[in-house]
């Protein structure tokens, strides 16, 4: 039978992919996704937007946050010492760090993003019931509906970059759990 000293390094090794698999699919929406959504007509770039954030928003706040009680675990396994001494961090504090980096997203998302996501998903909306009203040439809808598409396009822009904040937060988790780690 495994002792809990014996979990140490697996758990360290899980909490250091999860939260790199998290980073690895944030970064992903801002540098490959959004640049293709931008391509996009407005109402496909918007559907797709939601789709892909309601796919996001069930499994990579999940993933980070199991990775965040992992680390949490491994810094009351660690016990203080150990670290970067030249930044006073211990091994402990890395990894509480990195927990907290990891969980972080949550609120940031809350605090700084839910604006622009809702707006986002109100465009949507609005997008999908032209497409039903038959609003097909948007040239022919009128000046509202142009200026609804650069709208739509510019916040699709915004939300890439504000996204790079969750991903740099996810990043700076996985180098704490790194360090503290190795």
């Amino acid at each position: 039978m495994a002792t809990t000293t014996d979990l140490t390094r697996p758990t360290a090794i899980t909490a250091l992919l999860l939260s790199s698999l998290a980073a690895g699919v944030n970064l992903s929406l801002s540098t490959f996704l959004v640049p293709r959504l931008l391509e996009s007509p407005t109402p496909t770039m918007l559907t797709q937007w939601a789709r892909t954030y309601s796919r996001g928003a069930k499994t990579v706040p999940t993933t980070a946050a199991v990775a965040a009680a992992a680390y949490i675990w491994l810094g009351w396994k660690a016990g203080p010492g150990g670290g970067v001494r030249a930044l006073g961090l211990g091994v402990r504090e890395l990894y509480y760090a990195a927990a907290a980096l990891s969980v972080g997203m949550a609120p940031y998302t809350v605090l700084v993003m839910q604006g622009t996501n809702d707006e986002l998903h109100r465009l949507e909306k609005v997008a999908n019931a032209q497409k039903k009203a038959g609003v097909v040439d948007v040239a022919a809808a009128g000046d509202e509906v142009v200026v609804q598409e650069k709208s739509a396009k510019a916040l699709v822009d915004w939300w890439g970059l504000l996204n790079l904040g969750r991903a740099g937060m996810l990043i700076g988790g996985v180098v704490c759990g790194l360090v503290a780690t190795f």
